[in-house]
């Protein structure tokens, strides 16, 4: 018995070591992730803004749109839904700084990008005229053509075709945003990926000092039991 609780309490001395070794690495690890922090925030509220002024100049493509049914302009032939270009956030267990639990790739999650999730997240994703959600609205087909409304008179073609240039005005600063959006993602999306194996490491490190306490406890029980027998 002596041979064998020697044996383990040197092994229980050997982790000692190693998990005040590995506990003096997290702080590190932590520091390391925390100064990505300002430079995503600052990525993302570029994107966040940009993505805000496409919605809100689709927006506008709308209610131009009804005015011009309104005015007798349009038909319902052709007619769509514009939706919002959503940027969304995914993340997964591993990144989460209290996560110290098995499957570090589950529990994955995606939520839209917004003012109070800056910076956060393993990989933003643009989804153009996202359909999952609500519609911002309608827009009526064949702005440029002119039709009876049933009251009043029908606006000449010219007048019609006025409200197709404006909305084709309007997608033209809609594609120019658009075009500004990915270099800005691929940024935010670099710093996050190299962020990521830092919160890997962490993950590692975590699990690393559990896993040696754990077995220690389970060493420090079998002395317990050898000292009984």
């Amino acid at each position: 018995m002596t041979e064998i609780k020697k044996e383990l309490n040197t092994k229980i001395s050997t982790n000692n070591t190693a998990i005040g070794f590995i506990e003096q690495e997290i702080p590190k690890s932590q520091a390391l992730i925390d100064s990505y922090s300002p430079y995503l925030q600052k990525l993302d509220d570029q994107i966040i803004s940009i993505t805000a002024s496409i919605n809100d100049l689709k927006n506008q493509i709308v209610v131009l749109s009804e005015d011009a049914r309104s005015a007798g302009c349009g038909t319902t032939v052709g007619m769509s839904t514009v939706y919002p270009d959503i940027v969304r956030y995914h993340t997964e267990n591993a990144t989460s700084e209290s996560y110290d639990g098995q499957d570090p790739f589950g529990g994955q999650s995606s939520s839209p990008l917004n003012s109070s999730s800056v910076g956060v997240g393993t990989i933003l994703i643009l989804t153009q005229n996202d359909s999952s959600g609500a519609g911002i609205g309608t827009l009526y087909g064949g702005i440029g053509s002119c039709f009876s409304p049933g009251i009043g008179n029908c606006l000449t073609d010219a007048d019609c075709t006025g409200y197709a240039t404006s909305i084709a005005s309007l997608n033209t600063q809609i594609t120019t945003l658009r075009n500004q959006l990915p270099i800005i993602i691929s940024n935010s999306n670099s710093l996050r990926e190299e962020r990521r194996y830092s919160q890997i490491e962490r993950y590692g490190q975590k699990r690393g000092v559990a896993e040696l306490k754990s077995r220690n406890s389970s060493m420090q029980s079998t002395i317990s039991v050898l000292e009984n027998i």
